[in-house]
């Protein structure tokens, strides 16, 4: 793997791209095809992150077919979801199955198997023009005397350093550094809950399926994982978990057990106490540009979502290839203009709304549609 270990020296790149989620990963490696030189930079020391959004849908699963990773990725572990499953009182009320045209509602692929062959593909080309930075975190935008934006300042395995850079692409996530010093303010929405996650190991038999029940009005799903897990995701009122935390535990884990009888024995072994849950503070954002001068930005840096449908991980994935080919036309010119990097919102800006948008209406509707199955 090209990577770039301990120094003080300064990298000169094309393209740098800050986090190594989906979205940057996919887009360094898009440009590596063309030879366009990348440095992307990871604040972890490995891909081995945690990620619980892991679900693609038709989308992102295009995107991976039409650059020849999907095959490669589905071979090293992915699970297509058959159905939509609605429980009340521990059994099914209500199936929905894919279209005819689709044969999942969804395909769970570990983040792990995602990134590694993304990465490994495009370090595996004869002449690789990536570099991989792993335990860099990016400490400010490095600019010239003019005040123009030339790259990134880091810090890597603690040591200082820079990366000069045409373009800086910003994939590092809801809390994105490359927006927070480039100044891009996102329009941040709270969305009335947050979330437990847990993960715990599927009974013998469990079917691969998206199963949702209505827990005190509140809504509980699972989806089931490559590997034989469990993923389980339950809505809680919106700041509410250190009151809840002072609650007796077992009667709360007990709903769980209540709406899904079959998952008793796994429950009892793997959720026993508070600290068996991960909580999710919920929220979704838009910023309103998603560039400033030759910086800009993608996925959750540009429009965080919430996990309501699973548009995350996908719609990082688009953007990683619209922006893949603007930048490609960019290089034939020399980056001569920034001009180009607009187009991104301009061509991804309103399907990205419209799945904002579509959150929201899940999640007020959920109990809803939800109740008209009973």
């Amino acid at each position: 793997m090209n990577t770039t270990n301990e120094t003080n020296q300064t990298l000169t790149v094309d393209v740098c791209i800050v986090g190594a989620g989906p979205g940057g990963a996919l887009l360094s490696n898009l440009l590596n095809r063309q030879g366009i030189s990348t440095a992307l930079i990871e604040r972890q020391p490995h891909l081995h992150k945690s990620f619980r959004g892991e679900l693609l849908n038709t989308d992102g699963e295009a995107i991976l077919k039409k650059y020849g990773l999907y095959s490669t990725i589905a071979e090293r572990g992915a699970l297509p979801l058959e159905e939509i499953q609605y429980w009340e009182d521990g059994k099914i009320i209500k199936t929905i199955f894919p279209s005819d045209e689709v044969s999942h509602v969804g395909i769970h692929v570990p983040q792990d198997h995602l990134l590694e062959i993304i990465v490994s593909q495009s370090q595996q080309q004869e002449h690789t023009h990536e570099h991989i930075l792993f335990n860099t975190i990016m400490t400010g935008i490095l600019r010239d005397k003019t005040g123009k934006p030339v790259g990134v300042n880091v810090r890597q395995n603690g040591i200082p350093s820079s990366i000069k850079a045409s373009v800086i692409v910003g994939a590092d996530g809801r809390y994105s550094a490359v927006r927070k010093h480039s100044g891009l303010i996102p329009d941040i929405r709270k969305h009335g809950y947050d979330l437990l996650w847990a993960r715990i190991p599927a009974p013998v038999g469990w079917e691969p399926a998206v199963r949702m029940a209505s827990m005190d009005g509140q809504q509980l799903a699972l989806f089931s994982q490559f590997g034989g897990y469990v993923q389980i995701g339950w809505n809680i009122p919106q700041g509410s978990y250190s009151k809840l935390r002072e609650l007796p535990f077992t009667p709360f884990v007990q709903k769980l057990v209540t709406a899904f009888p079959c998952l008793a024995d796994s429950v009892k072994a793997h959720i026993q106490t508070w600290s068996d849950f991960v909580l999710l503070s919920v929220e979704s954002s838009y910023s309103e540009t998603w560039t400033q001068d030759n910086i800009v930005l993608i996925g959750d840096a540009a429009h965080t979502m919430t996990p309501t449908g699973a548009f995350g991980l996908n719609a990082a994935l688009e953007d990683a290839d619209t922006l893949a080919e603007l930048l490609t036309h960019m290089a034939k010119e020399q980056f001569v203009s920034m001009e180009p990097l607009q187009e991104l919102q301009l061509l991804r800006g309103d399907k990205v709304k419209q799945q904002l948008a579509k959150q929201i209406e899940m999640e007020v509707s959920f109990q809803q549609r939800y109740e008209s199955f009973l």
